[in-house]
């Protein structure tokens, strides 16, 4: 069938289908038309029933079999099919169908080929591809019925005097996209500069080939006609306007970008390798390309592949279309202009939004939306930047891995969301969006040695400048100084809450002391211990009565018994009456009044043998002197002296000790150590998780109770 414009074939000699054909010690090119078919010269395989064929970056070399050739003067052609593929799956599936052409003047034609000459082989054969352009003469070789080419500004030479084009034979000749003949000779007489090709008309017209073509490709041959007479672009449309240009279609991508995604690619019955729109497209862009260009020649075929490509997204496709149609112009997403600030700005906030910036971000998260901006003219700065994101963020990770106790919350966002702020560190680093580089860095860090996960981090983020050190040093800080300050807070709250059980402890405590206290009181000023407490100083004052009485009679009762009775009858009144003297305060003390009867031992120990001693002299020394007066007949002076002495002496002796004293000034401790640090003491002990700890706690709470007064002690366990 026969077209005046291909739709989505093959454009152009792509390097990844030249092949080279060895067979029999002859070598020579080939072109494959599928992923297992070649097309070559038919001299290059002979009379050979087999040959070898291998693609440029393929699968290496394969055995094939030829399956036609055709060999005289207006062809020489062969087609060899291989027994597996020549290429890789991931190239065979962007095979396209191979689009031939017819010329249909006498104009000269710029035309193309890649092959395998001899100039390019290497030392030890080895074979190199070699890509030259030529001036395609139609009104030469006419009577030959064959293509004669002018090669362009190349003249090799060989040493060995050989023609430096041996191995070109076979390789496919283009014209502005069509397959437009096959080179099959190198005339010796024009000094290397004279190719010869067969046309394509010569194949294209021969039924057994067509046949076979049917039969290993699954189609027909597609053609379309040449001619150098310049004819009006056919317009397209879209959107429901016309276009004539390249920039005024992408005029209208950018104004109406929802409604081209729609027609250009999820209209009705679209296919998943493109729609009857998207390959009018290409056809329609081929009118403004200049096929001989081999720069152009790439970006047309990589435009189609990925116009019919089914991974990437439709928006991503409308905005690598837009890039092909207006490089230099404003780049645009989804009908909104893109700078590098924006997307930044889109990382920043972009995954906690619903808006468009959210949008923006998933879309730099699926990848390749960086590398499409990054063609045009003022996002060129963004080249590379999606593989240095991708390298961050495997750092990022394995950085994380690594690091010790990073909490979880940290570690799940660190996995997630924190990659946003990855390509923000990396985007900020151009001149056009540094200035959102200061954000976050007002967040204060943690002092150091407080986060032991975030000083390790700080440690070998490579520094600020980097997208790592820069998140490091913002988002984590901030991140790090909340653990912080939330450890902090924790302490503090634990503190609080250790000081109110320790004052629930003191404040049991202390009730119950006031309770064992009152207790004690009303032991203390029971009937039984006041009746106790008279017994006690009976006995007490009555033993003082003995010795008072007792000594007169040892002083005097040798000499002057009745001095002896006198002084003695005195001293027992002077007993009787500090004994009813002190009846009150001891009534008063009840349990509290604890003279020494009960450890008279103890208490001469205490006060002393000789102190004993002395006082009972004492107390000799007054009864001679009582006697003295009493014998002289001063009766009522001696009983006054006595009197006034016998007080001072029983106050000496312990007669009348005040007692009371001593329980004052229990009273008082007690009340001091209601709120004293004892007390404070006795209660952390007893928290403690030690065993001997709080015994010794209890020790010492039960001791508080102990000295209130003799024998408290015993009540209050």
């Amino acid at each position: 069938m026969t077209s005046r414009l291909p739709e989505g074939r093959a454009l152009g000699p792509s390097h990844e289908r030249v092949a080279a054909v060895l067979c029999d010690g002859r070598t020579g090119s080939g072109y494959l038309l599928a992923a297992r078919l070649v097309l070559t010269a038919a001299h290059v395989v002979g009379d050979d029933d087999t040959a070898r064929a291998m693609a440029v970056r393929g699968s290496g070399a394969q055995q094939c079999d030829v399956v036609w050739r055709r060999h005289d003067e207006e062809c020489d052609a062969a087609l060899l099919l291989s027994r597996r593929a020549l290429v890789r799956p991931e190239a065979a599936a962007r095979l396209q169908p191979v689009t031939w052409a017819r010329l249909t003047d006498e104009s000269p034609v710029r035309c193309q080929a890649m092959g395998f000459p001899r100039a390019q082989w290497g030392q030890g054969r080895n074979l190199d591809i070699e890509h030259i352009e030529c001036a395609l003469r139609p009104a030469s070789g006419i009577v030959r019925g064959r293509y004669v080419l002018d090669v362009k500004d190349v003249s090799p030479e060989l040493a060995s005097g050989r023609s430096p084009w041996e191995g070109m034979s076979g390789a496919a000749l283009f014209a502005r996209g069509g397959l437009l003949g096959l080179i099959v000779e190198a005339p010796r007489n024009w000094r290397h500069q004279r190719l010869e090709a067969i046309k394509s008309r010569a194949l294209l017209d021969d039924a057994s080939f067509t046949s076979a073509m049917k039969r290993y490709t699954g189609d027909r041959p597609f053609t379309v006609d040449l001619s150098s007479v310049s004819r009006p672009p056919k317009p397209f449309r879209l959107a429901g306007v016309l276009h004539s240009t390249p920039r005024d279609l992408a005029v209208t991508l950018r104004a109406s970008w929802a409604v081209a995604r729609e027609q250009l690619f999820e209209g009705r019955g679209a296919a998943r390798d493109g729609s009857d729109k998207v390959r009018e497209l290409s056809a329609w862009l081929r009118q403004f390309d200049d096929s001989a260009d081999d720069v152009v020649e790439a970006d047309r075929e990589l435009t189609d592949q990925w116009l019919t490509d089914p991974q990437p997204g439709h928006d991503l496709k409308v905005l690598r279309l837009l890039c092909r149609l207006d490089p230099e112009g404003e780049p645009v997403w989804r009908g909104t202009a893109v700078t590098g600030e924006m997307l930044a700005r889109a990382c920043l906030k972009g995954f906690d939004n619903s808006g468009p910036e959210m949008e923006l971000y998933e879309a730099l998260c699926e990848g390749g939306l960086l590398d499409a901006l990054a063609g045009f003219t003022g996002l060129r700065w963004m080249a590379g930047m999606q593989d240095a994101w991708t390298e961050a963020q495997a750092a990022w990770l394995r950085m994380i891995e690594r690091a010790p106790g990073v909490p979880g919350g940290v570690s799940e966002w660190a996995r997630g969301e924190a990659k946003a702020l990855l390509l923000v560190g990396l985007l900020t680093r151009h001149r056009s969006v540094a200035g959102l580089r200061a954000f976050g860095e007002r967040a204060t860090p943690p002092p150091a040695g407080q986060v032991e996960w975030y000083d390790w981090m700080r440690s070998r983020d490579g520094g600020a400048e980097t997208a790592i050190g820069w998140v490091v040093r913002t988002a984590l800080a901030a991140y790090a100084a909340s653990e912080f300050e939330h450890a902090e807070a924790n302490k503090r709250a634990g503190k609080e809450a250790a000081d109110a059980r320790l004052e629930r402890v003191l404040q049991h405590a202390r009730e119950g002391r006031d309770r064992d206290w009152a207790l004690l009181e009303a032991e203390r000023c029971s009937f039984k211990a006041r009746l106790g407490a008279v017994t006690r100083a009976a006995a007490w004052i009555g033993m003082w009565g003995v010795v008072l009485v007792s000594v007169p009679w040892l002083v005097w009762g040798w000499v002057r018994p009745d001095v002896a009775w006198k002084v003695a009858w005195e001293f027992g009144v002077l007993s009787l009456a500090a004994f009813l003297g002190r009846l009150r305060g001891v009534l008063r003390l009840g349990a509290a009044y604890r003279p020494p009867v009960e450890h008279l031992g103890r208490w001469l120990r205490d006060e002393g043998f000789a102190a004993g001693v002395a006082r009972v002299c004492l107390i000799a020394v007054l009864s001679l002197v009582a006697g003295v007066i009493a014998h002289g007949g001063f009766w009522f002076v001696a009983c006054l002296v006595l009197a006034l002495v016998g007080v001072l002496a029983a106050a000496w002796v312990g007669i009348v000790q005040d007692w009371d004293e001593e329980y004052q000034k229990r009273l008082k401790e007690f009340r001091s150590r209601q709120d004293g640090t004892v007390w404070r003491d006795i209660a952390r002990d007893a928290q403690s998780p030690s065993p001997a700890d709080r015994a010794k706690a209890y020790q010492r709470f039960t001791e508080q109770f102990g000295g209130l007064y003799p024998g408290s002690k015993d009540v209050a366990e």
